[in-house]
């Protein structure tokens, strides 16, 4: 037996070393075959290592509070489009008082109810800007209108839209009517007395 320059041990009878014929003497003992391929490892490309860089991770965006997650659109805020304001509501962001009416007369006696800018409705029902709910003889909804005017400062008695009749100073309202202080308000079984609050003499 003999060993030829790679360390391979052969019978010299045969002639050259089996393990070597078509590399050479000389080959390396690896050449000629397939050796698997090692990816490069994950951590070498977050070290710096290798030709290789990781795919960076994208994060989403924080969505804005000015539009929807949901389609990018931007949120509607809330308006007071559509709305009806007051006068006094538009102009100062208040609607204050500009005046009352007193009950004297009738179940809800020595009640007051405020009146304010522009149409208050009066009627039994909550729905109503001024409700008398002790009257069952008064209209549940609109059983007259009292106005007040901020232009002109003046104040006015419009007749409802019911059966119900409506009186001032005993005299029957028809459509409308200027009021003064200490008025007579007639509704059903019940009297109010209008006592004003802005006039000539004060506004807001």
């Amino acid at each position: 037996m003999v060993q030829c320059a790679n360390g391979h041990f052969y019978n010299s009878a045969g002639g050259s070393c089996p393990h070597c014929q078509g590399q050479g003497q000389g080959a390396s003992p690896m050449q000629g075959r397939t050796m698997p391929i090692t990816p490069p490892r994950v951590d070498s490309w977050q070290n710096g290592g290798g030709n290789h860089s990781p795919t960076p991770k994208v994060q989403p965006p924080n969505p804005s509070p000015a539009f929807d997650v949901t389609g990018g659109q931007p949120r509607h805020q809330p308006s007071d489009e559509g709305k009806t304001i007051s006068f006094y509501n538009k102009q100062n962001g208040i609607d204050p008082v500009v005046g009352w009416l007193v009950c004297v007369d009738g179940k809800d006696k020595g009640q007051d109810y405020r009146i304010h800018s522009e149409r208050n409705t009066i009627g039994r029902s909550d729905s109503n800007d001024i409700y008398v709910k002790g009257d069952q003889t008064i209209s549940r909804d609109n059983h007259a209108t009292i106005v007040f005017d901020p232009k002109r400062k003046e104040f006015r008695l419009l007749a409802g839209g019911g059966r119900g009749l409506v009186y001032v100073n005993s005299d029957v309202v028809d459509y409308t009517i200027t009021l003064k202080e200490g008025d007579l308000i007639e509704l059903g079984d019940t009297k109010l007395m209008f006592v004003p609050f802005c006039g000539p003499k004060f506004e807001w």
